[in-house]
């Protein structure tokens, strides 16, 4: 196979990377839309150090990348681009498939290591030398580290969330917008939404994103010296996180700020044919029972939410409960005893006898567990299978909820929609009878598809019915988190290869980052709940370009919460794309298919 040819922008980074390695920088970070050729990048950069004498022949190369399967598609990348020619490639095995021994020969005999950071940090921290798969030496072999999708690999969100001022003030700076109210009104009228939707919809977007680095990769920083601000070791991140500000600004200051951290934005006369631009439909599914459910889900945590704020106010002394925290505050009231105490302790203040303050703390604690589990069965409801609803719903004992009415309405419906089916025989919802009709007609266009779902038995589920002669059909691969790295790889590859595979149903959190599918034309996500930082990601996944513009839809019942979410996310995202960067995806948004 001949050397994959670089484009103008492609050299262009090339060359600006060098140029800062020439300056005694040694952090550098490339930003590139998803699907433009980031790991090219890389593999030129290493290209040009070795062809002229930046690394020693014995200096070590290390990729990491954020999960198993894509260490071998970087592995196949690298070695399609010619890098082997370079010295031997080896992905760092998993488990016990291999003696440690043996690992620790190939390791030693390799240029150029592809791993994930706990694999890594594993391999190297062993309990005793005959389980050790890397010898630490190896560390000091290492001159430069490759870090594939850096910012989401590094960057952790935790607990701690904005203040509404803090938040106002990071949408303010992400959309470039000095009048936050005017910008609240423009968007709620291009978008037929209300401004408090608006504005509900990007603080509960934007407030939760403070960020420190992942705990599971500061060890390798750590080993191998990264964090040292006079190290010697060539640290270079790629990601097509170019929206993501704040993720941004937390690893420059961790890799010791501005001065010592370069950021490459590439040009070049191609980059604009080869920007990623994506058609954005909705495919609306009707069903009266499904909304009817939704709403009465709707009701039942409006209820809970009653009492869920004077627990709030009993807890903090507040008066009101912020709608961003809602879901925080009820998950460590369940789980903090500290908290019930502060209830226990305010009540008893106020001169509440024993025994009342015993029944208000269950009441709370009924209620607030109600609401979780609303929450966990909406996302069943609108994104898992009939059966998995009605096993939730079957499942539930909590005193609050199964002595409502609306949840006597929805147990009942769903019985009776379970009976209605024979024993044995798969329940299509009319989601899925959508989703066939739509996979069935772009494979009959000779297209393949993408298919992203949240849940790993959907995933299954779907895969099935999609196969399924009764129903087409249409020729399916699947893959998800609960395979291992080779079985990933290879369902991914057999999609790639096999042109009488039509689709691809993957695990929407799986396949968002690092998997290349420029095979796939269209992208279709079965429902919504996916953020703004992920749609950024996921979209990139079908490689499309300027000069070969591809469709993503999404797939929502109509007259439900997943329906009003879809919209929100394209408006909101379409408006940052539009006010934030420039060398991001073009996207535009197109007419419903019902």
């Amino acid at each position: 196979m001949p050397p994959l040819q670089p484009r103008d922008y492609q050299e262009n980074a090339r060359d600006q990377i060098i140029a800062k390695i020439d300056d005694g920088i040694r952090k550098i970070i490339c930003y590139l839309p998803t699907g433009m050729g980031k790991t090219l990048i890389a593999i030129l950069t290493l290209q040009h150090m070795i062809e002229n004498d930046y690394l020693k022949d014995d200096d070590k190369v290390l990729f990491i990348v954020a999960d198993r399967k894509l260490k071998h598609q970087l592995h196949d990348m690298a070695s399609s681009a010619g890098l082997g020619n370079k010295g031997n490639l080896f992905i760092l095995p998993e488990g016990r498939d291999y003696p440690a021994h043996l690992v620790r020969q190939h390791a030693a005999m390799s240029r150029f290591i592809f791993a994930t950071p706990i694999l890594f940090t594993n391999a190297v921290i062993a309990r005793s030398s005959a389980t050790q798969k890397l010898d630490k030496s190896i560390l000091q072999q290492i001159k430069v580290v490759i870090i594939d999708e850096v910012l989401d690999l590094l960057a952790q969100s935790y607990g701690k969330k904005r203040t509404k001022e803090e938040t106002l003030e990071y949408i303010r700076k992400v959309f470039n917008v000095d009048d936050y109210d005017a910008f609240i009104q423009e968007l709620a009228q291009r978008y037929e939404i209300t401004p408090e939707q608006v504005d509900g919809w990007l603080e509960k977007e934007f407030s939760p994103r403070y960020y420190k680095i992942n705990s599971a990769f500061e060890p390798v920083l750590t080993m191998l010296n990264i964090l040292n601000p006079k190290t010697s070791v060539i640290t270079i991140g790629l990601t097509a996180s170019i929206t993501q500000q704040a993720k941004r600004e937390i690893l420059i200051e961790k890799f010791g700020g501005k001065d010592l951290v370069a950021e490459i934005f590439p040009e070049g006369e191609d980059f604009e044919n080869y920007r990623p631009s994506i058609v954005l439909k909705k495919i609306r599914v009707i069903d009266d029972q499904i909304s009817r459910w939704d709403a009465l889900i709707q009701e039942l945590k409006g209820m809970a939410l009653v009492t869920i704020k004077k627990a709030y106010k009993d807890v903090t002394n507040l008066p009101e409960l912020p709608n961003d925290r809602i879901l925080l505050f009820v998950t460590e009231f369940l789980a903090k005893k500290d908290l019930k105490d502060k209830v226990q302790a305010r009540l008893k203040q106020k001169g509440i006898a024993a025994q009342d303050i015993e029944d208000t703390l269950k009441r709370y604690i009924t209620t607030a567990s109600a609401y979780l589990l609303l929450t966990v069965g909406r996302q069943k409801l609108l994104e898992d299978t009939f059966k998995s609803f009605h096993k939730f719903v079957k499942s539930v004992k909590n005193s609050f909820l199964v002595s409502s009415d609306a949840f006597k309405e929805i147990d009942a419906g769903v019985t009776a929609k379970m009976a209605e089916s024979e024993k044995g025989v798969v329940v299509l919802s009319e989601k899925d009878k959508k989703l066939i009709y739509w996979a069935n007609r772009i494979a009959g266009e000779g297209k393949k598809v993408l298919i992203m779902a949240r849940f790993v038995n959907m995933v299954d589920h779907l895969c099935k019915i999609l196969n399924d002669p009764a129903n087409g059909g249409v020729p399916s691969v699947m893959v998800h988190g609960k395979m291992d790295g080779t079985e990933q790889f290879d369902q991914i590859s057999r999609f790639k290869k096999d042109p009488t595979i039509k689709v691809l149903v993957a695990s929407e959190r799986l396949i968002e980052k690092g998997t290349d599918l420029p095979e796939a034309d269209v992208a279709i996500y079965y429902g919504s709940t996916i953020s703004l930082e992920r749609y950024e990601q996921s979209l990139g996944r079908i490689r499309s370009t300027v000069l070969k513009e591809k469709t993503a839809y999404t797939v929502a019942y109509n007259l439900t919460v997943e329906a009003e979410k879809s919209a929100k996310r394209d408006a909101a995202f379409l408006e940052l794309l539009e006010r934030g960067s420039k060398k991001s995806l073009i996207v535009s948004l197109d007419e419903t298919h019902e």
